[in-house]
């Protein structure tokens, strides 16, 4: 029986969502010699390393910056395309070109075989690495996957309770058996840590804590 392929998928290891940066996640430098080990491992295997990448526009719909009705952390009904979602107003984060947009410096990029960017459009805000979050866009992400015979993504990065939530949702819904690996990811809101893995659980992802 042939060996089960695999990808794993750093999402926004970004330097803005780690510690000092503008939206920096509590933690979240913590998880990266973690990180750093299951590249050499997944590498080691002879498997693909896939990074997202939030690389938002300056003028984006998420930026409370861009809102003089809205603090930052607090929410706002937007449309687009005639669909309507809750969106968080945020810090400016990610802002293309910007060294808070870059990978950060502590992973290994010579390990990574593609970068997927989201979140370009102004209008929508983009937390999946596979799809805006309207599903008006779709990424490269399932492209690649499928091209590469992929069977099952392990899922690491930030933050649990966003981008890595629906990057994980995402990937079941594109068919793919998927791993989350706690050691390797933190939330924004500690308090969501575990309601968010206990859902992912109910949708059919595998938690672990450590991938060996």
């Amino acid at each position: 029986m042939s060996q089960e392929k695999v990808a794993l998928i750093l999402v926004d290891i970004q330097n803005d969502f780690l510690e000092q940066g503008s939206l920096a996640v509590a933690g979240s430098n913590n998880i990266l010699n973690h990180v750093n080990d299951l590249i050499r491992k997944v590498k080691s295997d002879k498997n693909l390393v896939i990074a997202s990448q939030d690389w938002h526009p300056p003028d984006h719909i998420s930026f409370a910056s861009n809102h003089t009705d809205k603090q930052v952390f607090e929410s706002k009904d937007i449309e687009y395309e005639g669909i309507h979602v809750t969106q968080v107003m945020w810090p400016d984060h990610c802002v293309q070109g910007t060294k808070g947009a870059e990978i950060s410096k502590e992973i290994d990029a010579s390990q990574i075989d593609f970068i997927v960017q989201k979140g370009m459009n102004c209008k929508v805000d983009s937390y999946s690495a596979f799809a805006d979050n309207n599903y008006s866009e779709i990424t490269p992400m399932a492209k690649i996957l499928y091209q590469h015979f992929i069977d099952k993504v392990i899922v690491v990065g930030l933050a649990l309770d966003y981008c890595v939530k629906y990057t994980c949702l995402d990937a079941i819904k594109f068919g793919f058996k998927t791993v989350l690996v706690t050691e390797c990811t933190k939330p924004v809101d500690e308090n969501q840590f575990q309601p968010t893995i206990e859902y992912l659980k109910s949708k059919g992802v595998v938690i672990q804590e450590s991938f060996h």
